[in-house]
């Protein structure tokens, strides 16, 4: 196996990979407005909330519209995007926008606070391809002599 093909295996993303990052996005989120319960001011509380809400939103609009807006119609044909769903992925952003606006004059939010919840998805999609390139890193330089066990 050539190198290139190690690295090309090394830096590629099976199927579930979108899900795990929503699941653990979400648990995260959870996670961060608990223990931001206990410690900061409830507006704070609340504009985290707004943030990771907004960000998880997001993140599940835009991989269900990837999704269905994609159809296959044989093996040798090009995909063909569906107008509906990229009306659909163009209106997410006019939501999320309209729900970030109307929080920031109707509410008193915290914008680092916010801001720290927008991010969330990306903090785990980062530290997720982080973590297997310092996995296959670690695999690739510390080679382990591999003994067959069948006593």
């Amino acid at each position: 196996m050539a190198i290139e093909d190690k690295e090309k295996l090394l830096l590629s993303l099976d199927s579930g990979f979108p899900d795990r990052v929503l699941k653990t996005s979400f648990f995260l989120s959870l996670l961060m407005i608990i223990c931001s319960l206990s410690s900061v001011s409830l507006i704070s509380t609340l504009s985290l909330a707004i943030g990771c809400f907004i960000s998880l939103g997001f993140y599940k609009t835009l991989w269900w519209t990837i999704q269905r807006a994609i159809s296959y119609r044989g093996e040798n044909q090009k995909p063909k995007i569906q107008r509906f769903f990229l009306k659909i992925g163009l209106l997410k952003y006019f939501t999320m926008g309209a729900i970030l606006l109307s929080s920031c004059l109707f509410l008193d939010i915290n914008i680092i606070a916010t801001a720290l919840g927008l991010g969330i998805v990306i903090i785990v999609m980062m530290m997720k391809i982080g973590s297997k390139l310092i996995v296959g890193y670690v695999n690739r330089a510390v080679k382990v002599p591999f003994k067959d066990s069948n006593v």
